[in-house]
């Protein structure tokens, strides 16, 4: 009974279930792996590298003398072309004779040199200096009775004594004079210009 209960016919549900079972075989698959073939890297010799390097360091030093070279060519063309601008600015001495020059110079002997006849004297530095006018910047010398940076009370008391001097000795002495300097190269010309006119006023406020 147990047997025939066994092989008795299957419901639909269970044939159902063989049916997925024989379609459906279990395979076991096993994970592969898959190595990526990097491509060999290209052997490099020592010797090539350095003989490129050898290669493009000629290049370099040939390329450096070129350019030497070339601004040697071109310094040498300028010096050349200095010279010649040079050369042709220079007057070229020529042997007129002038109106004052007697009839002798005009002829000239072939025993003198041509030369020495034409040469023009230039007045030296020292005939300049005797020429031009001597001018000497002189200021007031230092004073102990005011020592310090402000020298405007040191402008007022030359003044006063330049004033001084010239009524006790008269306007042509020459002892006064160097108070005139002293004064005058310590005071500003306004400030002179005020006092003169005070003076003249008879507002001077300074003891005269």
């Amino acid at each position: 009974m147990a047997e025939a209960a066994a092989t008795g016919p299957l419901s639909l549900s269970e044939q159902y279930l063989l049916k997925e079972k024989e379609e459906k075989p279990v395979v076991d698959v096993k994970p592969v792996d898959v190595k990526e073939e990097s491509a060999p890297a290209p052997a490099v010799s020592v010797e090539s590298v350095t003989e490129k390097a050898v290669e493009i360091g000629e290049a370099i030093v040939e390329k450096a003398v070129e350019t030497t070279e070339a601004v040697a060519e071109k310094a040498v063309e300028i010096t050349e072309a200095v010279v010649e601008g040079k050369t042709e600015d220079t007057p070229v001495a020529t042997e007129e004779p002038t109106k004052d020059t007697p009839a002798a110079a005009k002829t000239g002997s072939d025993d003198a040199p041509p030369a020495a006849s034409e040469e023009i004297t230039e007045p030296t530095t020292e005939e300049v200096a005797e020429v031009a006018p001597e001018i000497k910047l002189e200021t007031a010398p230092a004073d102990f009775r005011f020592p310090t940076t402000n020298q405007t009370r040191h402008c007022f008391t030359r003044y006063i004594e330049f004033h001084r001097c010239v009524a006790a000795k008269g306007e042509d002495a020459q002892d006064c004079q160097k108070y005139a300097k002293y004064y005058r190269s310590l005071c500003p010309s306004e400030w002179v210009d005020r006092w003169n006119e005070q003076r003249e006023n008879g507002t001077f406020p300074g003891p005269l």
